[in-house]
């Protein structure tokens, strides 16, 4: 599976060296095993080592501190130390991205469904007295909002992948609803509703009744798809100018640095404000007035801004804080450093592949005939090019994206390629002709037997 981002750093000199020191600094934390609390070095011996100087050491650094991948102590016996990556800024980043991509209601929902009815799955299988414990507790909603319930199905399911696409995707529909609550005063109904879903839904885990289950899912996410549909654009083939909307409604992180909680501020101003890309929206003496920050912390912000796309200081006349679109390609690698934190295996991205790939198949057959000049363009055809090619006409940007995190994980996990390609006389003979039988049942429209066609080829490939 390709990525469908670029892994080249954008920016200044000064911006693409510090981010290559803070890629070499994450691959050693990952090669010792993140050996949580370990100094890896001082300033000064880190300076040395890794022959830079003192100010791209501390924009690597930053850039380090912002996964929380490692910190920089300070006094005696101090350095850089490696500490718990926190996925929540990432998470923040990708619902930035899918938003901005144009990502639909329905598109959300029909992701959700792929990745719960996986999780409802798994967590029935290895169900304990504590995760009976905790459905319960999540359903009733002692731990907080709705979101918490299916974040704990993703959590309650054991794959790392799981739990993450899932926490993305909740978090992205409570950015909706709370959209949708802007609209209408329509709020008792829906949450008491939804809470009575949850609680049916975690009955029916327990019992272990997948079927049941399974259709308590579907019931929910079909109810929130008609609910939202009244409120919410953008319609489908719609991209936002920016995001609309803040993916953590009314959250303020209270234990971050200043210059975090400055870097979210001034995003959600320029989300309330409906500020459009390319736009203009404030001096350096500006947002330091506004906020009440030194200088050196507004810009500790902006190289946060910076290293997500939100944002980019232009400098000379006309200059200041320049409105970008959202880049993936930051969030997407930290990401992957998160979950090799949380030690991601290669079957637990096989399983989430296999059905992310067929619930990409089963956007293309259901959005009308397929050409088949589409598929067949390309004469030389390797699996990999015609999953792409297929991931292409689905035009999904939630499938698409999470596509590209499996693609960089994989890679990151050491996984086979899959590059090679089966033209007309290279590689065995089978392979080339399950990719024409899958093309052809595209083609002809039978998408049970495309579907039956596709998973058969995946179990039989190990590679991405």
């Amino acid at each position: 599976m390709r990525p469908q981002v670029d892994r080249k750093s954008s920016g200044g000199g000064s911006q693409r060296l510090a981010v290559g020191v803070a890629r070499r600094l994450e691959q050693e934390i990952k090669d010792r095993g993140w050996p949580i609390g370990e100094v890896l070095g001082s300033e000064t011996a880190l300076r040395e080592r890794l022959g830079i100087s003192r100010s791209i050491l501390r924009e690597a650094v930053r850039l380090l501190e912002n996964s929380q991948a490692a910190q920089m102590r300070q006094g005696p016996g101090g350095g850089l130390v490696v500490s718990v990556p926190d996925p929540r800024s990432s998470i923040r980043g990708l619902v930035i991205s899918l938003e901005y991509l144009g990502a639909t209601v329905d598109q959300l929902v029909y992701a959700r469904s792929l990745f719960e009815r996986m999780a409802i799955d798994r967590i029935i299988d290895t169900l304990t007295e504590r995760g009976v414990q905790e459905l319960r507790r999540s359903a009733a909603g002692d731990g907080g909002p709705s979101i918490d319930f299916h974040v704990t199905v993703g959590e309650l399911s054991g794959n790392p992948l799981l739990e993450l696409f899932i926490d993305v995707l909740s978090r992205l529909t409570a950015a909706y609803t709370q959209r949708a609550y802007a609209i209408t005063d329509d709020r008792s109904g829906e949450l008491e509703h939804a809470a009575r879903l949850h609680s049916e839904l975690a009955d029916a885990i327990i019992a272990g009744d997948k079927y049941l289950a399974h259709q308590k899912m579907l019931k929910h996410l079909e109810d929130t798809t008609t609910w939202l549909r009244m409120y919410v654009a953008p319609l489908p083939g719609e991209r936002t100018a920016t995001r609309p909307m803040d993916p953590d409604p009314g959250e303020r992180p209270r234990e971050k640095k200043l210059a975090e909680h400055v870097a979210g501020w001034i995003h959600d101003d320029i989300v309330e404000e409906g500020r459009q890309i390319g736009e203009v929206v404030g001096s350096e003496a500006y947002f330091v007035e506004k906020y009440g920050v030194s200088r050196s912390v507004f810009r500790e912000a902006i190289r946060i801004l910076e290293y997500y796309r939100v944002a980019q200081m232009r400098r000379g006349p006309g200059g200041g804080l320049v409105v970008l679109a959202p880049d993936p390609l930051a969030t997407v690698e930290t990401i992957a450093l998160y979950l090799d934190y949380r030690g991601v295996t290669i079957e637990n991205i096989r399983a989430v592949r296999d059905e992310l790939e067929l619930g990409v198949l089963t956007c293309v057959m259901r959005s009308g005939p397929v050409a088949a000049d589409a598929l067949r363009a390309d004469d030389r055809r390797s699996s990999l090019h015609l999953r792409d090619r297929i991931a292409d006409l689905s035009g999904d940007p939630v499938l698409g994206l999470f596509r590209s995190v499996l693609a960089l994980v994989w890679k990151d996990c050491g996984g086979p390629d899959s590059s090679d390609v089966c033209g007309p006389g290279d590689g065995p003979s089978g392979d080339r002709d399950e990719l024409d039988a899958l093309v052809d049942a595209v083609v002809s429209g039978d998408a049970e037997l495309a579907s039956f066609r596709l998973r058969a080829h995946l179990h039989a490939h190990q590679e991405l």
